[in-house]
């Protein structure tokens, strides 16, 4: 089911009644502000702007870094840092100054004084023009036309300077904080050389040597290249010469030389000189390092190797004419080739292993001359390389330094002005435009204001606001009852009587006035009012009809709230009907009935209690047709007891046989507890709330105090609902019976004209 349509009434509903209430509070608030804006755009002086249109120019600007091949970095441009320099004090001392002194050329002191009251860098607005990243605008506006073209000149002027000046001086910081880290980086670049030095000399290294740790760790890898080598020629010579045994014995004899025994001896004097050439270029190259190889006596001992081992060769694969093998002819050949090539591995190996101890000797050498090897080479690496930093960051900063330098000197301000100060034009001044504005929110803000006031209301006026407090159904709205209204006397009397304002109807006596007020029922019937209290009669009558209500108890939460008018008037309407009505006042503190119906006060109620009368002595016949009273009677000390007692309960069984409709009008609920015991011996009960009287939280006590003795709750009555005030119906109402005949009733003292 859709409920919003509902709840959009609703809501509607709840504004209505917050404006109708608090109208006045409106009406104070929509003509105060609106006066407000009416004289302020009425009274305000004719306001003159004028501007300035400035162009951020991002691009290089010097001719002196184009020519150097430098490229300037585009900046972004930023309204709000342009805004920052227009608020800063230094800029207002500035601004005021130069405008000052501006005025004081065409225009005499007392101008001058009178003006510079209205000079303020905060009256200069800054924005963008058309939305334009690059472009924006100086305005400002006055009332004086020659004051606010001098401000945006003055201020436009400035402006280009100041944010000149800025840059200047952060390119001016930026060149000394270079300068500052050059010399730091000079003499950290310094501190290392010295390092470094230092520790070559350490090392004993020469300046065309690399890293000590590389030069060890390439000599090893070159000793371990050669000893493998070494391993492979020797397996390779091992096999051959085994091959060349096995050749041999295949052969039918063994070779006969004659001068076998010098061959070898000149084999071994060879193979001595060879070692010896190792050895002295060994040391050699142990004395000398790696510049032992662009020496002289290494050239000739090289040379004089590569003689000796030729000579060692030839030796070795050398074969004599006259020897004759014996064996196969392929078998010498084979054994030939066999022979040259061992001997070909065999001085390879001498060589190799000839290279191998030169390698180890320089290895050890180093290593017995830098102990700490690993640490210094680490060291050596760390200052080589911050040397290299340093060298690198001083190039840098120097660049910096340079760049800055053409900068500062070759660059012009960034503002270019497109548009200079223009003339100054009237701002247009909507004044109806404002009015019409300052209206609408004078409203607004006035019904804003009065659902304010009704939301922090906690009294009741509403059904919306009763249905959060209580479930109970609503079985009457009473409107006020204004008593100043008009009213006619019967025909019958012979002639009317007009009330015609609320100051005639103030001289009346005050009784007279309470009861038309309370009696409305009887002074006049035909009154939309006393509708209202018959609608009330039927609604409770319907309320139970299997079985109908003989006692009725009549309360409230607090005083004040027309329980008495609502009791009165709810018993004429029954007595109306044709059944007989007793109507007990059981307010013992605040008695009223016996003033509203003009009879004795006593006995009463406390009298028949107390057994110092009877009941039927304490019964008193109204005015009006069925309808029967009981008044308070003597006072009682104890009140309380008076309603606890067994003789109350004889008395209210009593008149519930004797009447068909006995009503209770009772004290108020939370005030006293005579109320909640009455209400668990009547039929049912019946509160009334008065509008905007009445607390939520007093109400709800109330019911609280009521469920607690288990009374039967019946409804809840609405007295002076202005829900219900000058509705259509009542018109209509009123409209009806202002010319018709009253006919099978007496008639009332007053009838509503």
């Amino acid at each position: 089911m859709n409920t919003e349509p509902t709840r959009q009434a609703l809501d509607i509903q709840l504004l209505k009644r917050a404006i109708s209430r608090h109208r006045l509070l409106v009406v104070f608030v929509f003509l105060a502000f609106t006066g407000l804006v009416s004289f302020n755009s009425l009274t305000k002086p004719t306001l003159y702007n004028s501007s300035a249109i400035l162009f951020f120019d991002n691009s290089s600007n010097s001719q002196l870094l184009d020519l150097l091949g430098k490229t300037q970095e585009l900046q972004v441009f930023d309204i709000g840092y342009y805004g920052v320099i227009l608020t800063t004090n230094l800029f207002e001392e500035r601004f005021r100054q130069e405008v000052r002194e501006s005025l004081s050329k065409t225009k005499d002191a007392s101008y001058v004084e009178s003006a510079m009251t209205q000079v303020s860098s905060s009256a200069i607005n800054l924005k963008s023009y058309k939305e334009s990243s690059q472009f924006f605008e100086l305005s400002a506006t006055s009332n004086d036309t020659f004051l606010v073209r001098k401000l945006i000149e003055v201020a436009t002027d400035l402006l280009r300077r100041r944010a000149q000046e800025i840059d200047q001086e952060g390119l001016q910081k930026g060149i000394k904080f270079i300068e500052e880290q050059i010399e730091i980086t000079k003499s950290n670049l310094e501190k290392t050389e010295l390092s470094l030095q230092a520790k070559k000399k350490k090392m004993e290294m020469t300046s065309g040597e690399s890293e000590p740790l590389n030069r060890v760790i390439l000599m090893s890898d070159k000793l371990a290249e050669l000893e493998t080598q070494i391993q492979i020629r020797l397996s390779n010579f091992r096999t051959l010469s085994t091959q060349l045994d096995s050749i041999q014995r295949k052969m039918s004899g063994e070779r006969k030389t004659g001068n076998g025994t010098a061959t070898s001896q000149e084999e071994d004097i060879l193979k001595l000189k060879i070692e010896d050439l190792q050895s002295r270029k060994v040391a050699i190259f142990e004395r000398l390092g790696e510049n032992a190889k662009s020496s002289l006596e290494v050239k000739q001992i090289d040379d004089e190797l590569e003689n000796v081992r030729n000579k060692y060769y030839n030796l070795l694969s050398s074969v004599k004419s006259s020897e004759e093998p014996i064996g196969p002819g392929n078998s010498l050949d084979l054994w030939k080739q066999v022979f040259s090539k061992k001997n070909e591995e065999e001085l390879e190996l001498l060589l190799l292993r000839g290279q191998a101890r030169l390698y180890r000797g320089l290895v050890e050498n180093f290593e017995s001359r830098n102990p700490n090897l690993l640490e210094d080479a680490i060291d050596f690496t760390r200052l080589n390389r911050s040397k290299q930093v340093y060298e690198e960051t001083l190039s840098s900063l120097i660049k910096q330094r340079e760049g800055f330098s053409i900068q500062f000197y070759g660059t012009s301000s960034k503002l270019k002005v497109i548009d200079p100060a223009k003339r100054p034009q009237a701002v247009y001044n909507k004044v109806f435009t404002n009015i019409f504005v300052g209206a609408i929110l004078g409203l607004l803000i006035g019904v804003a204001m009065a659902m304010g006031v009704d939301f922090i209301d906690t009294t009741i006026k509403s059904a919306e606001t009763l249905a959060t407090v209580t479930a109970l159904p609503i079985i009457g709205k009473v409107p006020v009852i204004n008593i100043d209204e008009p009213l006619v006397e019967p025909k019958t009397h012979g002639k009317k009587m007009f009330f015609k304002n609320k100051k005639a109807a103030v001289e009346v006596e005050d009784k007279n006035l309470m009861r038309k007020k309370a009696m409305i029922s009887q002074f006049n019937s035909r009154s939309f009012i006393s509708e209202r209290y018959r609608a009330l009669r039927t609604n409770i009558q319907f309320a139970n009809i299997d079985t109908p209500l003989r006692s009725i108890l009549i309360g409230s939460a607090g005083p004040g709230e027309g329980k008495t008018t609502t009791a009165v008037n709810l018993a004429i309407s029954f007595a109306d009907m044709g059944q007989t009505v007793c109507l007990v006042d059981s307010d013992l503190r605040k008695p009223k009935h016996h003033i509203l119906f003009e009879v004795a006060e006593s006995p009463g109620l406390v009298d028949v209690v107390l057994n110092n009368a009877s009941v039927d002595q304490a019964i008193q016949v109204s005015s009006i047709t069925n309808l029967s009273l009981m008044t308070v009677g003597s006072d009682a000390l104890f009140h309380s007891e008076v309603f606890s007692s067994i003789r109350m309960s004889f008395l209210m069984n009593e008149l519930e046989k004797r009447f068909d409709v006995v009503i209770y009008d009772a004290p108020p609920v939370l005030l006293l507890t005579d109320s909640v015991i009455l209400s668990s011996r009547v039929d049912g009960v019946i509160l009334v709330v008065k509008y905007g009287l009445t607390q939520k939280n007093n109400l709800h006590n109330a019911l609280e105090a009521l469920k607690s003795v288990r009374a039967n709750l019946v409804g809840i009555v609405m007295n002076q609902f202005a829900g219900e005030q000058s509705t259509s119906y009542e018109y209509a109402y009123d409209s009806y019976y202002r010319f018709a005949p009253e006919q099978g009733r007496p008639t009332s003292k007053y009838v509503k004209r």
